[in-house]
């Protein structure tokens, strides 16, 4: 079979782990076995293990090699600020089996020249060009979380207002761009301003959440700002400890 990144090796496991495949308090195959079985280093199949336990799903217990957690139930949206496939990635925590629909109403998407209050949020270069996009994101039907995003222009040669409404960074992987390589990410709680008031459901509320997120490309360069305003009594961030 072709060799897999461990990214797809990742989220095969996960998978597996939601689907009981592989069921809590069992261990996984052998790191050998793994690596037979996707025809990858030891090093590759450790990088999967180890996002995998980074995300509270398994730990390596010695003496019984990886071992699979049982899961926390929660009636809230399951989040974390290192999620690496997007929006659509939500699906893929067990305790978010309750979302029915997923859904994007792009709702600004223009072009933009990079302005002094711009650079000084992004660190891009002014008078450069840059994608601003604003998402709505839907919840079965809710509108809870919004995103506004900077993006460098000349990062995403091609982009639309269509590419938008998918996932930015499969867009980036199906045209083979240039490779994502790492998140900054700061959380905080802020007023909600008129914006978040016109297109969020807060009810009486008067803050949001907020997580803001700066993603570099394996060159430093950073190509994202992006600011997830989000109603806060319907999400938690995952955070996961291991000693």
């Amino acid at each position: 079979m072709p060799k897999k990144l461990y990214t797809e090796i990742y989220e095969t496991l996960k998978r597996e782990i939601h689907t009981n495949v592989y069921q809590p308090k069992t261990s996984l195959p052998r790191e050998e076995d793994l690596s037979a079985r996707f025809d990858v280093t030891r090093n590759t199949v450790r990088r999967a293990l180890k996002q995998l336990q980074e995300e509270g799903l398994v730990y390596a217990v010695k003496g019984r090699g990886v071992v699979v957690l049982e899961p926390v139930h929660s009636n809230r949206v399951v989040f974390s600020a290192n999620n690496s496939e997007g929006f659509q990635g939500l699906r893929s925590f067990p305790q978010n089996k309750f979302i029915q629909e997923l859904d994007t109403d792009v709702l600004n998407f223009k072009e933009v020249e990079v302005d002094e209050k711009i650079a000084n949020l992004t660190s891009f270069n002014i008078h450069d060009k840059a994608f601003y996009l604003e998402r709505l994101r839907l919840f079965n039907g809710k509108g809870l979380a919004i995103d506004h995003s900077y993006f460098r222009a000349d990062a995403l040669s091609g982009f639309t207002r269509e590419d938008a409404q998918g996932s930015v960074y499969q867009y980036i992987r199906d045209n083979e761009l240039f490779k994502v390589a790492a998140q900054r990410s700061l959380s905080s709680v802020v007023s909600a301003d008129q914006r978040d008031r016109e297109v969020l459901e807060l009810g009486d509320m008067n803050c949001v959440g907020s997580l803001t997120k700066f993603v570099y490309t394996d060159a430093g360069s950073l190509f994202e700002y992006t600011e997830t305003r989000y109603v806060p009594n319907n999400f938690s961030m995952l955070g996961f400890q291991y000693y």
